[in-house]
């Protein structure tokens, strides 16, 4: 296998806590929506608000890591299709990954529900509103639905360039 230069330790490692978010969120998401109305649901409903506005915090520090800390070159022949993918697939992922909890804070705002952050309450600058809240919370699914596209499409980049050119990239994005 190649030997490709690592990323920072801290841009790894919050590489590997956003996947962890991501992976809870999405866990939790799937299984509370099926909940029956009552204190279960409301408190993973809440604990799936926290964890998003962690991921939020967490993609503010990543993005402020990234703009001050560039990723080392990829020093491969790869095909210019395929770094044209990875990039958009990337940018796409920083979007997303701020649209994401701001869709699912809106759709809170308008729900009539009040939102903490880990039990310590946010203030509360939105209302009641039918319309909005379901406009959010499409918009909030819609965002998981490219999410998991982009996901799909990084891990495919990964194993192909395991099995097509022998590179380990997982060695490149570990944090230890």
């Amino acid at each position: 296998m190649s030997h490709l230069e690592k990323y920072t330790t801290v841009a790894s490692t919050l590489h590997w806590v956003v996947v962890i978010l991501v992976c809870v969120l999405f866990g939790l998401g799937w299984f509370m929506t099926d909940l029956p109305p009552g204190p279960d649901r409301g408190f993973y409903f809440a604990t799936h608000k926290s964890i998003g506005i962690t991921l939020f915090v967490v993609m503010v520090f990543r993005l402020a890591w990234r703009l001050f800390n560039r990723p080392p070159p990829l020093e491969l022949d790869v095909a210019n299709w395929k770094i044209l993918l990875a990039k958009n697939v990337h940018y796409t992922f920083y979007i997303l990954l701020f649209v994401q909890p701001l869709t699912g804070y809106f759709s809170s705002s308008f729900s009539g529900y009040d939102t903490s952050f880990y039990g310590y309450p946010l203030p509360t600058w939105g209302w009641k509103h039918e319309s909005f809240n379901t406009f959010f919370s499409a918009a909030h699914s819609l965002c998981s639905m490219a999410i998991l596209i982009c996901v799909t499409l990084h891990l495919a980049g990964v194993i192909s360039h395991v099995y097509q050119e022998g590179v380990s990239f997982l060695d490149r994005m570990k944090p230890w």
